[in-house]
């Protein structure tokens, strides 16, 4: 059973499923292929490499492997992302839109032939997948994008209503053939297969740096015939100024008890709108409430847990929150994601990043694209993808909206004014304060102990900002995460903050 929400403030409802447990890495090795990231995109590329013919495959993963955007995730299987076809079609042209389109399909697919050929106990249901609208402009732009994925050989249509939601629409596009499973579970029996079948996992071994194919971390070298880059954020950026094309947002779920059964998923087709699906975790029947998008480190004075709770309770009275978790997503400035040979380290470094908020899909477009390139040389999707690829008419605007908002950040926060003294923290209080003269980041716990850090992102320096909701400090230009006492929680940044404050 999930236990109560006070014993876990920010735990989502698939964490009740372990992984299995790996070693560090000691000392130095080679492989055929090394992936750095232990999440659900990296255990998929090393599962199609081994398929497809690739037997000596090692993962690093610098925490636990499954604990970061797996664990978050709303466990969706669809190639639904969105208004994403009409867009692509106008922006970047009909190939490319057909290209975005099979990769998806065959990805949703892919996930069947899996669950199916190794008999995965995952709660695999087949259902059908909602865009919905609430406007009359809404409308007419989710029926354009079932008009363009048809035309692009989706199985895809146009209804006027969505009965199972509990307000009115004005329309919606429906994707039949989709599913939703239990990502956790699907996610460690993964591994386990993986293990089982020779692939090498190190846990707790952070990759720091990249050197001509070899991976450095902070117990041992390991040389990679081909590497691939699966860490949700690229822990190595600076080359190809992929800080400055990709975006980290944020996201809120509520597993909600006492909310009827929805036999479909359903997305509103505005980016601050709602999103539903039913799951049955650990013998309970629960809703899943998602809302909320805002970039990183921004919005900290909202209570976005406040907000998507009092909707909860709006629209299903009887309800109860089971548990709730926030999601980070990582979004390119065209909102498609990178996938493919990371040009500025040579032919055999490859990039899986930017799903957005389309995880499970993306992973498995990764998988099946990347693991191609390195056994073929070639994939019939990859022009979509490619991380070289440049399409001002798709990317111009939102680079220089972003260029302008990291600017505007490292000013406010070099400049900004400390709230007062260290001394006038409240039990349960953070944020800038003044410490012997100086600008420190500081907590006071509920027990009145303080946490005192450097508030300056170890990535590229930008000042960092607390947040109230889950007392952590976040990074508003790249969206890196430190806990209260400076601890990394995701990256780009690997380097813990500087302790500072009375010792």
């Amino acid at each position: 059973m999930i236990e109560r929400m006070e014993e876990h403030r920010f735990q989502s409802c698939w964490q009740t499923v372990k992984p299995p447990e790996f070693p560090r890495l000691n000392g130095d090795c080679n492989a055929d292929a090394v992936i750095v990231g232990g999440g659900l995109c990296g255990l998929l590329c090393a599962y199609e490499l081994l398929r497809k013919g690739v037997r000596d495959i090692v993962i690093l993963e610098a925490g636990k492997i499954l604990n970061g955007t797996t664990a978050g995730t709303t466990g969706k299987i669809t190639s639904q992302h969105g208004l994403i076809y009409a867009a692509l079609e106008k922006g970047m042209g009909t190939k490319a839109a057909w290209q975005y389109a099979k990769a998806n399909e065959e990805a949703v697919s892919r996930f069947v032939q899996i669950v199916r050929t190794e008999s995965i106990d995952c709660d695999f249901v087949p259902c059908d997948a909602y865009l919905y609208a609430c406007t009359p402009e809404g409308a007419q732009r989710v029926k354009e994008e079932a008009e363009a994925a048809r035309r692009l050989s989706i199985e895809a249509s146009f209804t006027e209503r969505c009965e199972e939601l509990p307000f009115p629409t004005l329309g919606a596009v429906r994707f039949s053939g989709q599913a939703k499973f239990h990502p956790m579970k699907f996610a460690c029996r993964l591994a386990e297969i993986l293990r089982d079948r020779g692939v090498k996992i190190y846990e707790n071994t952070p990759a720091v740096a990249l050197d001509d194919n070899r991976i450095l971390t902070g117990t041992g070298h390991v040389y990679g015939k081909s590497v691939l880059l699966c860490s949700h954020y690229p822990f190595t950026n600076l080359k190809g100024f992929y800080f400055a094309r990709i975006v980290q947002n944020r996201s809120y779920l509520a597993a909600l008890r006492g909310a009827p059964e929805l036999a479909g998923m359903y997305l509103d087709c505005e980016d601050a709108g709602l999103s539903f699906r039913s799951a049955r975790v650990d013998g309970e029947d629960l809703l899943l409430l998602g809302w909320g998008a805002h970039k990183t480190g921004h919005e900290t004075d909202v209570s976005h847990f406040e907000k998507l709770e009092e909707e909860a309770k709006k629209l299903y009275p009887a309800s109860s929150v089971a548990c709730r978790w926030s999601a980070q997503d990582c979004e390119t400035n065209d909102g498609i994601p990178l996938i493919g040979r990371y040009r500025q380290f040579g032919d055999r470094v490859y990039l899986a990043t930017g799903f957005r908020k389309w995880g499970m899909t993306g992973s498995m477009a990764a998988a099946n694209l990347l693991s191609d390139l390195i056994v073929s040389g070639k994939s019939e999707v990859a022009d979509v993808f490619s991380p070289k690829r440049v399409d001002l008419g798709m990317q111009a605007g939102k680079f220089f909206r972003e260029a302008a908002d990291t600017a505007e950040n490292f000013l406010r926060g070099y400049t900004e004014i400390p709230k007062g003294g260290v001394a006038e923290l409240k039990d349960g209080e953070g944020g800038i304060v003044e410490f012997d003269g100086a600008k420190i980041g500081a907590y006071r716990d509920e027990d009145g102990n303080l946490h005192g850090v450097k508030p300056f992102c170890t990535h590229m320096r930008c000042p960092l900002r607390w947040n109230p909701e889950e007392h952590t400090w976040d990074c508003p230009c790249h969206g890196s995460r430190f806990d209260a006492d400076g601890n990394v929680l995701g990256n780009p940044a690997f380097l813990p903050l500087e302790k500072r404050g009375p010792d």
